[in-house]
C-alpha cells in the first residue's frame, strides 16, 4: 500500500454542487484504487449518506468521516467525538427566541428536497443527525456574525457550508483527519502523506493540516491561501485533475 491518503470533502469538491455526480472524478478515483491510495470521504453528511456514497464509489475498507468531524467510521466501528443533537438541539432553542432561522433535520421532507435536490430517500437519510444540526439561516449577516459568537460562547461550533451553516462541537474535520492518519501511522509504523481536498470554509481547517492543500475551484478565490493550489476547473472534473497531478510529484 502507498503512503499517501487522499482527504477530500465531497459537496461541491467530489460531487458536483448541483447535480451530486462524481461521475467526472471516477478515472481519478481508479488510478488511486490501482495505487493503493486510499480516498477518505470527509463531510458535513450523515452516517447513513456516507454509507451510501462509500459504496457507490467502492472505497469499501477505507475509513470515511461524517457530520464535519464528529463521527468517524474505521475498521467497521463508528467512533464518536462530537456533542450529541440533543444537546446542541437545547441550546439552538434557547437561541431562536433571538435569531431567526430553522432546523434543516426537521423541516418537512418536501421542502427538504426543494432545498437540496436530492431524492427522497437521500433526503431522508440526510436528515437522520447524531451530532450535528444543518441551519437554514433567515436572518442578516449581521446577525449572523453575532449568533457564531453566541454559538462558541456555548461550548459549539459554526461552520459554513455550500448551503448551510452546521452547528457542531469542536471537534472537526481536521481533527478526525488527524485521528486517522494516526491509524494508518501506527498500524504501518511508518509516516504517511496527506492530500486535502475542499471548497468550503469548513474544509479549511482539515486542508490545512495536509502537506498538498487543494482548493477546489466554486466561486471561492477569497478563501485560497498562500501555499494551496486551486484547480482550474469546479467540482469533480477540478478534483480529478488536481489528484492525478499531486500523487505524480509524490512517485
Amino acid at each position: 500500500m502507498s503512503n499517501i491518503l487522499v482527504f477530500t470533502d465531497l459537496d461541491g469538491t467530489l460531487l458536483d454542487h448541483d447535480n451530486y455526480s462524481f461521475k467526472d472524478a471516477i478515472p481519478a478515483l481508479n488510478i488511486l484504487k490501482n495505487k493503493e491510495i486510499p480516498t477518505i470521504l470527509a463531510s458535513s453528511k450523515t452516517q447513513a449518506e456516507m454509507k451510501i456514497i462509500h459504496k457507490e464509489m467502492d472505497l469499501n475498507g477505507y475509513p470515511y468521516i461524517f457530520e464535519n468531524g464528529s463521527g468517524i467510521f474505521y475498521k467497521n466501528q463508528i467512533y464518536e467525538f462530537g456533542t450529541s443533537i440533543k444537546a446542541i438541539h437545547k441550546v439552538l432553542l434557547a437561541l431562536m427566541n433571538f435569531y431567526n432561522f430553522k432546523f434543516y433535520s426537521t423541516l418537512p421532507i418536501k421542502k427538504a428536497i426543494n432545498l437540496t435536490g436530492l431524492k427522497l430517500e437521500q433526503c431522508k437519510n440526510s436528515q437522520i443527525r447524531l451530532f450535528s444540526e444543518p441551519l437554514i439561516w433567515m436572518d442578516s449577516d449581521i446577525s449572523r456574525h453575532k449568533f457564531i459568537k453566541d454559538i462558541e460562547t456555548q461550548g459549539l461550533k459554526a461552520s459554513q457550508g455550500g448551503r448551510f451553516l452546521t452547528i457542531s462541537s469542536h471537534h472537526d474535520k481536521a481533527d478526525a483527519l488527524k485521528w486517522v492518519k494516526s491509524r494508518y501511522e501506527e498500524g504501518s509504523n511508518s509516516e504517511f502523506t496527506a492530500i486535502g481536498l475542499g471548497d468550503g470554509e469548513n474544509d479549511i481547517n482539515m486542508i490545512n493540516v495536509c502537506n498538498t492543500k487543494i482548493l477546489i475551484k466554486n466561486n471561492n478565490a477569497h478563501l485560497k491561501q498562500d501555499d494551496w493550489i486551486m484547480s482550474n476547473m469546479p467540482g469533480p472534473k477540478g478534483w480529478g485533475e488536481e489528484v492525478i497531478k499531486a500523487i505524480k510529484k509524490y512517485e
